[in-house]
């Protein structure tokens, strides 16, 4: 049943073949009928990248003119096979997505099945090296695997899936699908900025509350993934901003606390692991409002084992990194600047290579360690979109104690 059901999808689905032509292997076949008609269907794929429908009957008329062709084999596809093809494709509801699984899984224990039956034939034969020599070079089918060639395209290719450009967040570095990494000291302000921008860009009333020359553009949610602050502070922080007015409801900011989760449910949650990465990913799919994501910070998230090492960052951060682009979601990284402050963003040269930003927050001169203020110069290392419209500016906050109100301004520059 599942053979007729592969076969009759790859005579009609181009969509089916496309997810199936990789792992696609006639010899995974049982059936001599399903192996003659699974090679013609793929093979007219691989010329014209088309399923051949009706176009079978010719194939079909044309490969039986040879006189090799079994006689047996020619008159059960031509009838029992071809004629109601189409009619049961036609009769039935097929979930091409449902399918590709069932495929999958099919060919994987096929191929499984044949290879058992190889070795058992060897040491029937008594050629017991050669039978352990083939067990251990087995290899299971790649399920998981694409066909690459679906994925190169030419420019009019591209140009016809008509993607959107992206969108202006915050005048004018912030946009979707790229990334900033936001550097400093320990205690600079990087996580109170960040909060800040998290909170304007959902608020109803943003077109009042600019940071700087920084505006909103186009307001979005914020997913905030916390690993040092916990719910607590997060929660007093997020309130002291609360004074400029409610967020809108679609944009409000969302917190995942790494210690709180970690906490109860006994996990040590880190971001290098591609398993938690695509949890995050499929959550932004669930939420398509939700177009940043501020992951606080690297230290804490990724736990990489040796920040100087380049494959660290590709092979940890990088794929993510891939996956908020692809789904046009920006990214705010927070990152810690060298021992002495003065050394820039610390760690491996290759981070260097995917955002699109790089600022760096300095403490100003002026500010009062004592008191624990957070009073900043923000600089760029680095800027590719709308490079010199960014103007060097120092931020600084404060508090009012007695209403837990969080304020800012702009003031002069460090130095000036």
């Amino acid at each position: 049943m599942i053979e007729r059901k592969i076969i009759i999808t790859g005579i009609v689905s181009k969509e089916f073949l496309q997810q199936v032509s990789a792992i696609w292997n006639n010899q995974y076949f049982e059936s001599n009928v399903a192996k003659k008609l699974g090679q013609w269907i793929i093979e007219y794929f691989q010329e014209f990248n088309e399923a051949p429908g009706r176009e079978i009957e010719n194939i079909f008329y044309e490969k039986t003119r040879d006189s090799k062709f079994s006689k047996e084999l020619a008159e059960e596809i031509e009838q029992d096979i071809l004629p109601s093809l189409s009619q049961e494709y036609e009769d039935s509801e097929i979930n091409i997505s449902h399918l590709v699984k069932l495929t999958k899984k099919y060919f994987n224990e096929r191929k499984l099945l044949i290879h058992s039956q190889s070795i058992q034939a060897l040491v029937e034969k008594g050629e017991l090296p050669e039978a352990e020599k083939m067990a251990i070079e087995f290899v299971p089918l790649d399920i998981s695997s694409n066909n690459l060639s679906n994925f190169i395209l030419s420019i009019s290719q591209i140009r016809r899936k008509k993607r959107k450009p992206t969108t202006v967040l915050l005048k004018s570095w912030l946009r979707t699908s790229q990334g900033t990494i936001l550097y400093g000291n320990y205690g600079s302000g990087k996580s109170l900025l960040s909060l800040l921008i998290a909170y304007v860009l959902g608020l109803e009333n943003h077109e009042d509350y600019d940071i700087g020359e920084w505006t909103v553009r186009h307001p979005t949610g914020t997913l905030y993934i916390d690993g040092e602050i916990g719910e607590q502070e997060m929660d007093e922080r997020i309130a002291s901003f609360e004074w400029m007015g409610d967020q809108q409801r679609q944009y409000r900011l969302r917190v995942l606390s790494i210690p709180e989760y970690q906490m109860a449910t006994e996990d040590s949650f880190y971001l290098s692991d591609r398993k938690n990465q695509l949890k995050i990913i499929e959550w932004l799919k669930d939420h398509p409002n939700y177009k940043l994501i501020v992951l606080d910070s690297v230290s804490t998230l990724f736990g990489l084992v040796e920040e100087n090492d380049n494959s660290e960052w590709s092979n940890k951060l990088n794929p993510f990194l891939r996956d908020l682009r692809a789904l046009d979601v920006a990214w705010l990284l927070l990152h810690h600047a060298g021992k002495d402050g003065k050394k820039g963003l610390r760690g491996a040269s290759a981070m260097g290579a995917m955002p699109h930003n790089i600022f760096r927050l300095t403490n100003h001169p002026d500010k009062n360690v004592d008191d624990g203020e957070a009073w900043f110069t923000i600089s760029k290392d680095k800027k590719r979109s709308a490079g010199k419209s960014f103007k060097r500016f120092s931020l600084k906050f404060t508090q009012d104690e007695e209403t837990h109100k969080t304020d800012w301004k702009v003031t002069k520059n460090e130095g000036s």
